[in-house]
């Protein structure tokens, strides 16, 4: 049986949790790493629903996409917060790995998927920033169709509830960015190379600066853009482990009704 850690490595040599962002806690956050992995459970989220699920069902290990624990803690107290699920997972004797930003920019991972979901073709990485440490976690490819297209698209995999537009839905699209999650900062960049960006987050005024650029913004939100990375996570997770994963993705983190 592999141990927690064996399973970190062999996510992490598809990842490379190494190249991301000093803010982005990837890799084990919770646990003994030398314990045995039997049971591997994979969420979008660790939400109070997670967790109260994997205390009824308890996991040797939980992979999480979203990070628990963001900043530094002095306390893992027995609260409704961040910390007080970091302290029920421990109690539960469940450890803890995330992948984010990696598994964004890792092939096959959250930005291929979404992308795969508009069918781009010849698709490319972009986004890495050196500065930062970000990797590539967006991707561009040719599209043939409108914008009215792709608000279909949108609207039949994750519903119209809170889906945001900007441009004209009868003008031709050739090129397509995706950035799962929240990808505003990338605007400039995809600019350079797309006429419309899909991903989530964007305020106003980042808006106003992306029409000045002539690019088109389609946002269904946030968590909407990571759902079709969520599938290959699991995917993942089950390939490298060899054990049988329990699939949590379906409990939605989704903050906005």
């Amino acid at each position: 049986m592999p141990s927690i850690q064996d399973v970190a490595s062999a996510i992490a040599a598809v990842t490379n949790p190494e190249g991301t962002p000093d803010w982005d806690p990837a890799g084990l956050q919770l646990g003994d790493p030398t314990s045995p992995a039997g049971t591997i459970a994979v969420c979008h989220e660790v939400t109070d629903e997670v967790v109260a699920r994997l205390e009824r069902e308890p996991v040797d290990l939980l992979v999480t996409y979203h990070p628990l624990l963001f900043a530094p803690r002095t306390a893992l107290l027995s609260e409704r917060s961040p910390g007080g699920r970091a302290y029920r997972l421990i109690t539960a004797n469940v450890a803890l790995l995330v992948t984010h930003t990696d598994f964004d920019a890792a092939p096959g991972g959250t930005a291929d998927s979404l992308a795969a979901l508009f069918r781009l073709q010849e698709v490319r990485p972009f986004g890495a920033d050196p500065d930062s440490q970000l990797p590539a976690i967006g991707r561009y490819g040719e599209f043939e169709g409108s914008l009215a297209a792709i608000d279909a698209i949108v609207s039949d995999a994750f519903g119209s509830s809170g889906l945001r537009i900007t441009g004209d839905r009868h003008d031709p699209v050739e090129m397509v960015a995706v950035v799962p999650g929240s990808g505003s900062a990338l605007i400039e960049q995809a600019a350079e190379v797309a006429r419309v960006l899909v991903t989530g987050d964007v305020s106003h005024h980042r808006a106003v600066a992306a029409r000045d650029l002539g690019l088109a913004i389609v946002d269904p939100g946030h968590v909407a853009t990571e759902r079709p990375g969520m599938r290959a996570l699991v995917d993942l997770v089950g390939r490298v482990s060899g054990a049988d994963v329990v699939d949590l993705t379906g409990i939605d983190p989704q903050t906005w009704s």
